[in-house]
């Protein structure tokens, strides 16, 4: 009885020992499954593009709140316009504090692009100083982060041509995401604006307000910057499942009616197997954190 009892005592101590490294081998798996990097090769990639109207105005508030509203929104890849008073140095702190440790951008002056990312940025391409562009990649993926001259359709014709030209460079077989504020409404969304008589007004009081700004063309929108990107076979991710409208620009923080939708994120066809959904952000935070509202894309894997 003594030898039983004496048996069974050891082996207790030794089953819980067994079960404790079982369970910790299993949170061990289940934290790797969960790691973003798994996600994204097994599961679905999440990237963000958001104009963030001159960097939040360096707000200590609403950055504060983007930072916690991005843990809710988790994406794997966030392409940023208007970083207005960030240097890379206070970028890279920026996103370090949201988990994303590695971060691109060019140029400190200005509305600066950039890119952040909790997977690795690599073959990094320089453009013209020009041009409010990035040039990288993430995974698998060739990043695009543009944001076009907002003056004149003329001047967006130049840029996005320059864009264009780079990206033929890449082999067609290769994934491409071009993302950003183009500045440039679609031809896509034409029946929503042509023969609306009040955003037509608001067009061209906003050409006469602002000096140096052209949207028309003779009158009316010029849609050739946008219709370029299609020709060239990228396709507007937001449109691909959707024949409505939705503005991304202005949220509630702008009081003018002069909607747009401006912000994009294309895809080449060698993603369109990929495409999972595509949607405008507009919740408590992005109301009125930035003129613009931010675009999710999401790729299955």
């Amino acid at each position: 009885m003594v030898a039983k009892l004496r048996t069974s005592m050891v082996i207790l101590p030794v089953f819980k020992a067994v079960v404790l490294v079982l369970l910790f081998c299993g949170v061990l798996l289940a934290c790797k499954k969960s790691s973003p990097k798994v996600d994204a090769i097994n599961g679905t990639l999440k990237v963000l593009s958001y104009n963030i109207y001159e960097g939040f105005r360096n707000d200590p508030i609403i950055i504060s709140n983007f930072k916690k509203w991005i843990d809710t929104m988790k994406p794997e890849v966030i392409a940023f316009q208007e970083m207005k008073g960030f240097t890379k140095a206070s970028l890279q702190a920026f996103a370090v504090e949201m988990g994303f440790n590695y971060t691109l951008m060019h140029h400190e002056s200005g509305l600066p692009v950039a890119l952040v990312s909790k997977h690795p940025i690599t073959n990094v391409k320089s453009g013209p100083s020009a041009i409010h562009l990035i040039q990288a990649k993430v995974l698998d993926y060739h990043f695009f982060v543009i944001h076009l001259n907002p003056d004149t359709y003329e001047k967006r014709k130049e840029e996005i041509a320059t864009i264009l030209a780079k990206a033929k460079e890449i082999p067609s077989s290769e994934k491409i995401l071009m993302m950003g504020d183009l500045n440039n409404m679609s031809p896509q969304d034409a029946s929503f604006y042509d023969t609306n008589t009040t955003k037509m007004d608001l067009v061209r009081a906003s050409e006469i307000n602002n000096p140096g700004t052209k949207i028309l063309n003779n009158g009316k929108i010029d849609y050739s910057t946008i219709q370029s990107m299609m020709d060239a076979g990228f396709y507007d991710s937001w449109k691909l499942f959707r024949s409505n409208y939705d503005k991304s620009a202005p949220t509630k923080l702008r009081t003018h009616g002069n909607f747009t939708r401006i912000d994009y994120i294309w895809l080449n066809k060698s993603l369109l197997d990929n495409y999972k959904d595509a949607y405008l952000v507009k919740d408590a935070f992005t109301y009125y954190a930035s003129d613009h509202y931010p675009m999710v894309l999401l790729l299955k894997k």
